[in-house]
């Protein structure tokens, strides 16, 4: 809650009201008007006193014209009242400034306690027990030099807030994509920051993609990169800025319109990626000033979110290299196994069907004892790119064990389809030169074919029958494709 969000669900007192053109003013306008009330209770005694003095003078001249009693008794009766109303003037003045300067001390005693008890609560609060807690604002009572570094630490506390709650939800987040996009919130609704560049580095090939950009339509003008290093940020750690050196950075494709500053995500001395802020061209120190403002603040959000996407690309990367072949890069049988229950509910809710094809390289076993195991890896590399090239996106090209890779072709309804794209994939490898070193191999696949649910409602029995049919192309020769019969299976359980 900011401060002017709290004064005004609670309205000034009357006090304060009154009290209002005073506290209005500077910290030396006030100290021109105490010092004016000052001399003007010293004038106002001084002309009384000069009042009394010369009331004086005329009674002592009436009392040397006619010195009776009548007379006497006058002069002793005014000087004695014009004694208790200066006594009376001087103490009244006395108690006004007395009051006033105790109550403006107290209020000023009051915000700086405020002040100090919101501070201590966020020196003494943990990150989570200072988001959760609500702290009163310092009341803004003038609009002097104080009430200033009141809005200074009403505004403080508040972004120590806000990062803190953004940080707890960041965390809760599943994937860095998430807190990408909780940091373009921050970045476009509270900092005013509309054009930017958020860039993820992946030492694993070397790469740098841009994950997110706002506008989304300003891919087009964005940097281009194929490797990382061609960036001035992470190949220096360092925040690069076009402000005040045009053309620091040699990539950057609209130096003639736009500034930029380009800001490392460093975590423990590993570079994660890089934000670049764009802003067009401005002659405005004063917008200059809020662009460097807003930039500090974003650094802010970006230090917290650091750790979080640090500890989100280990898991990614865990779960990654669980649940991925690291030989090949295509998924494993773990991963088949956690995830095709919703892909089979997609077929059954679609009333669509999905074509398995196992695969199987010939006399692989050759390759490893002939030449090596290091060349039957090669050969497995780039049986695996071809199959992977050979189906649609939404298909799966999964590393089944060994030599062994199980592809399946979803929403693949003609029976014909499934036999047409893996006979191009056996083309496909019979005419590949498999290189490795010192030379190349000719190498054959055989594939077996089966149609899930047409040849069974089971999933897992789908998949023994492909390997059944894989089994009779072995059987019959190799380097062929066999589409599972019925009458290959006999037994009744598998």
């Amino acid at each position: 809650m900011t401060a002017e969000q709290h004064n005004s669900q609670q309205p000034p007192s009357l006090w304060l009201r009154m009290w209002q053109p005073f506290l209005n003013l500077s910290v030396y306008g006030k100290f021109v008007l105490v010092l004016t009330s000052f001399l003007a209770g010293f004038i106002l005694v001084g002309l009384h006193n000069l009042y009394f003095v010369n009331t004086l003078k005329i009674r002592l001249a009436q009392l040397q014209a006619s010195p009776t009693e009548t007379t006497i008794r006058e002069a002793i009766h005014a000087a004695d009242l014009y004694l208790q109303n200066g006594a009376f003037l001087v103490a009244a003045i006395m108690v006004f400034l007395i009051i006033t300067s105790f109550l403006c001390v107290r209020m000023m005693v009051g915000l700086l306690q405020d002040m100090s008890n919101n501070l201590r609560a966020v020196r003494n609060s943990t990150g989570e027990s200072l988001s959760c807690q609500v702290l009163e604002s310092v009341p803004i009572i003038s609009d002097d030099e104080i009430g200033l570094v009141a809005r200074e630490v009403n505004g403080i506390i508040n972004d120590i807030q806000n990062i803190q709650r953004f940080r707890r939800i960041i965390e809760g987040d599943e994937t860095t994509t998430d807190v990408y996009k909780r940091l373009a919130y921050v970045f476009k609704e509270r900092l005013g920051l509309n054009t930017f560049v958020i860039w993820e580095v992946n030492k694993g090939d070397d790469s740098i993609e841009a994950v997110y950009t706002s506008p989304p339509d300003f891919e087009e003008e964005i940097c281009q990169m194929s490797t990382p290093y061609l960036c001035r940020a992470v190949r220096t750690g360092d925040i690069v800025s076009s402000s005040g050196y045009p053309g620091i950075c040699p990539i950057f494709p609209l130096p003639d319109v736009m500034t930029h500053s380009c800001v490392p995500m460093i975590v423990g001395g590993q570079i994660l990626g890089v934000v670049q802020f764009l802003f067009l061209y401005v002659n405005s120190a004063e917008r200059e000033e809020h662009f460097k403002s807003s930039l500090r603040r974003a650094r802010q959000y970006l230090n917290e979110a650091l750790p979080v996407l640090h500890a989100k690309r280990l898991a990614q990367n865990l779960h990654q290299m669980a649940v991925r072949d690291t030989l090949t890069g295509l998924y494993n049988r773990r991963f088949l196994e956690g995830n095709i229950n919703p892909i089979l509910s997609g077929i059954q809710r679609r009333e669509s069907s999905m074509a398995i094809l196992m695969c199987d390289m010939d006399f692989f076993k050759r390759v490893n004892d002939e030449y090596g195991h290091e060349a039957g890896d090669m050969v497995l590399k780039t049986l695996a790119h071809i199959l992977q090239n050979s189906v649609r996106t939404s298909d799966l090209v999964i590393r089944y064990g060994g030599e062994e890779f199980l592809i399946l072709l979803v929403d693949c309804n003609p029976d014909g389809l499934a036999l047409q794209v893996a006979e191009k994939i056996r083309k496909k490898v019979e005419d590949q030169q498999f290189r490795i070193e010192g030379g190349v191999l000719r190498k054959t696949l055989s594939i077996g074919i089966s149609q899930f649910p047409s040849d069974t409602a089971a999933f897992w029995e789908a998949v023994k029958f492909a390997d059944v049919a894989l089994y009779q192309a072995k059987e019959k020769g190799r380097n062929q494709v066999i589409r599972f019969e019925s009458s290959m299976w006999e037994t009744e359980d598998y």
